[in-house]
């Protein structure tokens, strides 16, 4: 899914659920700027996979979090 997609149209202070994943409008946006393009959840391992055309990574939910 495209991370300019889910937050388009929302503020920093708002929260988006992306399947379970309870995450920061503002922390997404950061990470945007930082490169990322796309984002995929996985559930069972608890972490969202983010990548752009120069950033690939990992992240648990408290590490997107820390980004806000």
């Amino acid at each position: 899914m495209k991370i300019d997609e889910l937050v388009s149209g929302k503020n920093d202070n708002e929260e988006i659920n992306i399947e379970g994943f309870k995450l920061p409008v503002s922390a997404l946006k950061n990470f945007m700027k930082d490169g990322y393009e796309y984002m995929l959840p996985y559930k069972v391992e608890k972490t969202l996979s983010l990548w752009g055309k120069t950033r690939t990574g990992c992240f648990t939910k408290e590490e997107i979090i820390s980004k806000a």
